[in-house]
């Protein structure tokens, strides 16, 4: 199992467990045992049932070491044999295949009795963990049904936050038109959008962006509310999300009925904001989001709204203000939002980051370890990276100074970091494997003599 998978799985972990850290559930036992009743579709497994203990436990896990309590480690018996080999496992396969509701127990006793299985070398849970394991466990239910729209909003300011891109005004730069986009995160209870700004692309780094003035200025939501885009289903941004202790959701895909906040709040931008404004006016995009940010302050923010029973989006705030999960540690915000790559250091403690050689340290070499920077590091020779595994700080990653390390010495055995001393005076010429008949030190003291 790659470190992708093993992050994959934790995000599902987070996801069952979110409802229960948010305050969503009444009863946690009770819900756990509810989610544990059907089979969940786990990455890298597939559908796999679990007890509801198990589901308590990541719960527990994750409050003593925070997402990555989730991270599942690396199997102790990695490249070890099982104890089931290929032929008894396709047995099994076969005969669970041909009948799905035979119990475990008596399959297992009809194995042992035919010879099939030694007792003494696999056990009944042995086998059913293998059923488990490939997936042949269960009975799963297709639910065709269309499940029931309503409407819905949430009471409290930084209970849920909707996201979603837009398209924006052409501005012309040199002799180009560029298509402009607006990022925005808006708050479902009150209708004020946390954070808004027109970008020149839509990526995962405009997202990023986006999602942390957000945070910083509104706090941290408990529940993100999504459509299906590549940049809001990109890992990164899950893991983001996660350690910040927010749970991410996803629409069904072509069902906007769901981001209905949000996409009226565009309709709104079209309507109150871009069709006042002339393209042709715009100087650059900081002009542009210049505009806007006053718009909102001046009129979208501060109109009542029919769907506030006539308050504004700021009036609805404020009366809240102290519902919001506001950000005290700036630098640990930060820590969070910063991109994570896994590398693997060469055996010289070297590795590349956009065509960038950096250096560690030699402990480091023939390691997989997870490197967390800003883009703009990476212009910088100066900064060094961190270095994590498990979630742990454990190093730095410095940009290679091939100058600097041409006049470094080397440590190895025999080598004990020491220039070796030379006398000319005392130094003989058998030492330096240099025959000389004439003796310059005896010619000197002779002279001095004369």
């Amino acid at each position: 199992m790659d470190e992708k998978n093993r992050k994959a799985i934790a995000l599902k972990k987070f996801s069952i467990i979110g409802p229960v850290l948010n305050g969503q559930v009444s009863n946690n036992t009770e819900y756990f045992k509810q989610v544990a009743s059907s089979p969940i579709d786990m990455p890298y497994h597939g559908m796999r049932n679990y007890s509801y203990k198990t589901l308590e436990s990541w719960l527990c896990d994750y409050n003593k070491h925070g997402i990555e309590g989730l991270v599942r480690s690396y199997r102790s018996d990695k490249g070890k044999s099982r104890k089931i080999s290929h032929e008894l496992g396709d047995e099994i396969v076969k005969r669970r295949k041909s009948n799905p509701r035979i119990p475990i127990t008596l399959l297992y006793e009809q194995l042992v009795s035919e010879g099939l299985i030694n007792p003494k070398n696999v056990s009944r849970p042995t086998v059913y963990r293998y059923i488990e394991d490939l997936s042949l466990l269960g009975e799963f239910k297709n639910d065709d049904e269309n499940p029931e729209s309503l409407r819905f909003s949430h009471e409290h300011v930084g209970d849920l936050w909707q996201g979603d891109v837009m398209y924006g005004p052409y501005l012309t730069i040199g002799k180009k038109k560029v298509q402009t986009y607006l990022h925005m995160f808006i708050d479902d209870a009150s209708r004020y959008p946390v954070y808004s700004q027109f970008y020149l692309s839509q990526n995962f780094e405009t997202l990023r962006h986006c999602f942390k003035e957000a945070v910083l200025r509104r706090g941290i939501p408990k529940l993100v509310y999504t459509d299906n885009g590549k940049i809001y289903r990109s890992q990164q941004f899950e893991y983001i999300c996660a350690s910040l202790g927010c749970t991410l959701l996803h629409s069904q895909p072509f069902v906007p009925q769901g981001r209905g906040k949000v996409e009226r709040m565009f309709h709104t931008v079209r309507m109150r904001f871009l069709n006042a404004l002339d393209p042709a006016t715009l100087i650059d995009l900081d002009d542009l989001n210049q505009r806007y940010f006053r718009w909102l302050e001046d009129d979208y923010k501060r109109k009542s709204h029919k769907g506030l029973n006539g308050l504004t989006p700021h009036d609805v705030l404020m009366s809240q203000i102290s519902k919001l999960n506001l950000v005290t540690d700036v630098a640990k915000i930060n820590e969070h939002f910063l991109l994570k790559i896994t590398r693997k250091i060469q055996p010289d403690a070297t590795t590349q980051i956009q065509n960038i050689l950096y250096e560690t340290d030699s402990r480091f070499s023939n390691k997989r370890v997870e490197i967390r920077y800003e883009p703009e590091w990476l212009s910088d020779i100066s900064k060094e990276l961190p270095i994590y595994e498990d979630g742990k700080r454990i190093g730095e990653a410095r940009v290679v100074r091939f100058h600097d390390n041409a006049h470094t010495m080397r440590k190895f055995k025999g080598n004990r970091r020491k220039e070796p001393s030379i006398d000319v005076e005392t130094q003989t010429p058998a030492d330096t494997g240099i025959k000389n008949s004439i003796s310059y030190s005896e010619m000197m003291r002779g002279e001095e003599d004369v």
